[in-house]
């Protein structure tokens, strides 16, 4: 069920995630975004769960609410900060007009 949510969600699989060579149970996904960098899912057939990786930090959920919640929340941080770089950008260019 994970799998297919993270899919709709524009992840993509990890080349290999095929083979019967993955001892541990685990397909890793993978999305990138320009301003977050790279988003890895590593679905864990064992505990029934998925492992978000972001920037450097874990997190866990066996829970689809929460797990949207969080993808849902990076995505605002994504859009708030390019309303910033964006505002910071016509502000540069309405100074530099001669009026």
């Amino acid at each position: 069920m994970y799998r297919s949510y993270l899919l709709k969600n524009q992840f993509w699989a990890k080349k290999g995630n095929e083979k019967t060579g993955n001892l541990n149970g685990e397909k890793t996904f993978i999305k990138h975004d320009s301003e977050i960098g790279g988003i890895y899912a590593i679905l864990n057939t064992d505990k029934k769960g998925v492992k978000i990786i972001v920037g450097g930090e874990e997190f866990w959920f066996n829970n689809f609410d929460k797990l949207d919640t969080f993808l849902s929340r990076l995505k605002q941080r994504e859009d708030d900060f390019m309303k910033i770089l964006r505002r910071k950008n016509i502000s540069q260019r309405l100074r530099t007009l001669e009026i």
